[in-house]
């Protein structure tokens, strides 16, 4: 797996009006992290941060809590 593990942030979920983001997270020095469903596969997850960058990794919230697949 590439790039770090952001599973054990406090993802908080959150009410998109528009139905991007799932979860919202922050990081120790105020970064924010969202997770965004895929279209095709709605149990996986990616990452986007708030300076719109995709760090590398699928996530998925089946079974109850986040985790990182790959």
């Amino acid at each position: 797996m590439r790039g770090k593990d952001l599973s054990c942030l406090a993802w908080q979920p959150m009410n998109d009006p528009i139905g991007m983001a799932a979860y919202e997270a922050f990081d120790a020095k105020g970064r924010g992290y969202y997770l965004v469903r895929n279209k095709h596969r709605p149990e996986m997850l990616f990452v986007v941060s708030d300076g719109m960058s995709v760090p590398p990794g699928w996530y998925t919230d089946k079974g109850g809590t986040i985790r990182r697949v790959s």
